[in-house]
This record gives structure tokens, C-alpha cells and sequence, in this order.
């Protein structure tokens, strides 16, 4: 398989980025281990859209990596997204039609035959997303990436189960974690 793993892991006042190209890293020489191939973007180096509206064509599955900042991800991502997927070959409308009132809105993305997966490192701890009495409510990571997703819906893509790191400054376990996310990628692709 073809994958595109696009770093959203950048540096804030000349700081960051190294726990994302960790986890870049770290899912590349587990996929290159089962036989895919794999290419990345880091955000941080900025981009060419034509060469990445070919990266996201050619690739069968998407893989976001990035840290959770101020409830999302970084703005370069958001940047991108705006730059990148609005291309032909990627997006061609919102699937609506005046001659066809059946069309539905969010169902004209073009690439409906690929799936994406969303990775995320977070200082907060997994209690703040999965009890309901505290920060995030009991919504889960999906719920907090909720426009991310629907997102990738909007142009196609099919959603595989996301990952999270958690508590990484105050009550770090990074191999562990790292440990997770191999076999996260092995359930999925190996």
C-alpha cells in the first residue's frame, strides 16, 4: 500500500515539532517493515500544492500526525487544508445540485476510494476526553476532532480508528505510547 503521512507537528517560538517526527518516525519504519511505501510532508518546510494534490492521489491511506493545540491541530494544518484540498482531483463542490434536490451536502468529494487516519499527541490526559464531568466532556478523541474529520469526510475519505497520546508533559509515557502506536499500525496494516 501507498502512504502519505503528512506532519503537522510544527515549532511554536522556535520550539516543538520533535514528539510529532517522533511518531512520524516511528510509523514509517513500521510500515516500510511490512513492504509499503511511505512519503511525508512536514508541515514545519513548508509545501508545493501541486506536488502534495499528488502525494494525497497517489497515496491509498492519509496519516495526520499531529499535536493537539488549543483544541485542534496546528493553524499550518488548517493552512494547508485550505491550500490542498480545495484542488481539482480532490474536491470538485459540496455534492449538491440544483437538478438533482436527492444530492446532499458534504458528498461531492472526489476521493471516496482512500481512508485517513488521524494520530494526535495531547498534554491532557485521557480522563479529560473520556469522562463526562471533566474538560471535554465524555466526547472522546473523535469528538474533539470532529471538523477534522468531517473534513476528509467532505472530500471523500474514509475514517479508520484514530490514535492519542496522552499527558505527554506532565505525566509522560512516550515508549509506551510509541509501543501503542506500532501496534495500532500493525491491527491496521500489518
Amino acid at each position: 500500500m501507498n502512504f502519505f503521512i503528512i506532519n503537522a507537528g510544527c515549532r511554536h517560538f522556535g520550539r516543538g515539532g520533535t514528539l510529532s517526527k517522533t511518531f512520524v518516525e516511528t510509523a514509517r519504519e513500521t510500515l516500510e517493515g511490512f513492504g509499503h511505501e511511505v512519503v511525508v510532508t512536514n508541515l514545519d518546510d513548508g509545501w508545493v500544492i501541486e506536488d502534495e494534490v499528488k502525494k494525497i492521489l497517489a497515496a491509498d491511506v492519509v496519516i495526520v500526525q499531529s499535536p493537539g493545540w488549543w483544541m485542534s491541530p496546528p493553524w499550518q494544518f488548517k493552512k494547508y487544508e485550505d491550500e490542498v484540498f480545495v484542488q481539482p482531483g480532490i474536491s470538485a463542490g459540496d455534492g449538491r445540485s440544483r437538478h438533482d434536490p436527492t444530492k446532499r451536502y458534504g458528498t461531492g468529494g472526489q476521493l471516496k476510494n482512500k481512508r485517513y487516519l488521524l494520530s494526535s499527541t495531547w498534554n491532557a490526559p485521557l480522563e479529560a476526553f473520556t469522562d463526562q464531568d471533566q474538560f471535554f466532556e465524555g466526547r472522546g478523541i473523535d469528538g474533539v476532532w470532529m471538523p477534522v474529520h468531517k473534513t476528509f469526510e467532505f472530500i471523500g475519505m474514509q475514517r479508520l480508528p484514530s490514535f492519542m497520546a496522552n499527558d505527554v508533559f506532565k505525566n509522560p509515557t512516550i515508549p509506551e505510547d510509541l509501543e501503542r502506536w506500532k501496534k495500532h499500525l500493525t491491527e491496521l496494516f500489518g
